[in-house]
C-alpha cells in the first residue's frame, strides 16, 4: 500500500490560517479543527492526522508533504499511536515526510508515539526546510515494543533520519539505527532500563544564539519544580543543538508520561521568544 498526503496552508481574508490545498489517499486523512484552541500559538490552526489502518504492514509506504505559506501557523497532531506490525524477514515498511516553512510561519508537530511490534522493520525520514523568522516544534517518541506483551526490543530494525535545513544550509541532523537483536540496547550507556526514547526540537530562526541560551535556563526554572531531571519513571535534559535550535532528550518507562512532558514543554516554548 502506498499512501500520500499533501497539504499547503494559506491566510484567509481575516488573517486566519486555513488549508489551501489538501490531498490524501487511503488510509490517510487530515482534518482541520477550527473550533479547537491550539495549546501553542493562539492563532495556530489545529489539525489532526488520521489513519484507518491498524498500522504499517510489510511493503507499506507513506509519503507526506506539508508546506506552510508565509505567516501561517499550524498545530498538527495524530489520532493514535503508529504501530509497525510484525512482518516477514526481508520486508519493511517506510514513511517519509517533507516539510517546508516559508517566512514568518510556525509549525508544531507532536505525533503519538511509534511502537514497533515483534519482527517489525521500519525505515523513515524527515526533511525540513526553514526560512527566516520561522518557528518549529517537533516531537518524536519511540517505544521499544509492546511492553505488556513482553515484546521489548524484539523488532528487527529501525532506521530513522531527520535533516533540518535553514536557508538551504544544513542546520541539524539526527540519525537513529537500531538493530536490537544484533546490538542490545538495554545495556549500560544505551537505553539501560528505560523502554521509551523521546526527542523534542525547538527551532526559531529569528532568535540569536544568546537568546536561545537564555531560554534553556528559563526552561529549567519553569519545569524543574514539577519535572525533576530524573526519577524512577523518566530522565530528561536539554541542550543547544545549533545557534537557533534546542534539543530535549528524554528516556522513560511509559509513553504517556513523555507525552505530557513534551506537551508542557511545547506550550512553554511557544510562549517565549
Amino acid at each position: 500500500m502506498h499512501s500520500r498526503l499533501q497539504l499547503t496552508t494559506q491566510l484567509n481574508q481575516r488573517g486566519q490560517t486555513t488549508f489551501a490545498n489538501c490531498y490524501y489517499t487511503p488510509p490517510l486523512k487530515i482534518l482541520p479543527l477550527a473550533q479547537m484552541a491550539a495549546p501553542v500559538w493562539p492563532q495556530a490552526l489545529p489539525a489532526i492526522q488520521m489513519s484507518s489502518s491498524p498500522g504499517l504492514l510489510a511493503g507499506d509506504r507513506i509519503d507526506i508533504e506539508i508546506e506552510l505559506a508565509q505567516q501561517t501557523q499550524l498545530y498538527l497532531f495524530t489520532q493514535a499511536f503508529t504501530r509497525v506490525q510484525s512482518m516477514p524477514a526481508e520486508n519493511e515498511a517506510q514513511q517519509h515526510m517533507h516539510i517546508v516553512l516559508h517566512e514568518h510561519s510556525r509549525l508544531c508537530y507532536l505525533p503519538h508515539p511509534l511502537v514497533l511490534h515483534r519482527d517489525a522493520a521500519l525505515t523513515q525520514s524527515m526533511q525540513i526546510s526553514l526560512a527566516d523568522h520561522c518557528q518549529l516544534i517537533l516531537g518524536e517518541i519511540i517505544a521499544c515494543g509492546r511492553v505488556l506483551n513482553q515484546e521489548c526490543w524484539s523488532f528487527r530494525y529501525l532506521s530513522s533520519r531527520i535533516n533540518i535545513d535553514y536557508q538551504q544550509q544544513p542546520l541539524l541532523s539526527d540519525n537513529i539505527f537500531w538493530q536490537p537483536l544484533q546490538q542490545p540496547l538495554n545495556v549500560l550507556g544505551q537505553m539501560e532500563q528505560y523502554t521509551h526514547q523521546a526527542c523534542l526540537y525547538y527551532i526559531n530562526t529569528a532568535a540569536s544564539k544568546a537568546k536561545m541560551q537564555q531560554l534553556i535556563n528559563h526552561v529549567y526554572t519553569a519545569l524543574l519544580p514539577d519535572w525533576p531531571l530524573e526519577n524512577n519513571q523518566y530522565l530528561w535534559g536539554i541542550t543547544q543543538a545549533a545557534d537557533c535550535a534546542l534539543c530535549v532528550r528524554a528516556l522513560g518507562m511509559s509513553a504517556e508520561i513523555l507525552q505530557v512532558l513534551f506537551e508542557e514543554m511545547a506550550k512553554f516554548l511557544s510562549m517565549h521568544i
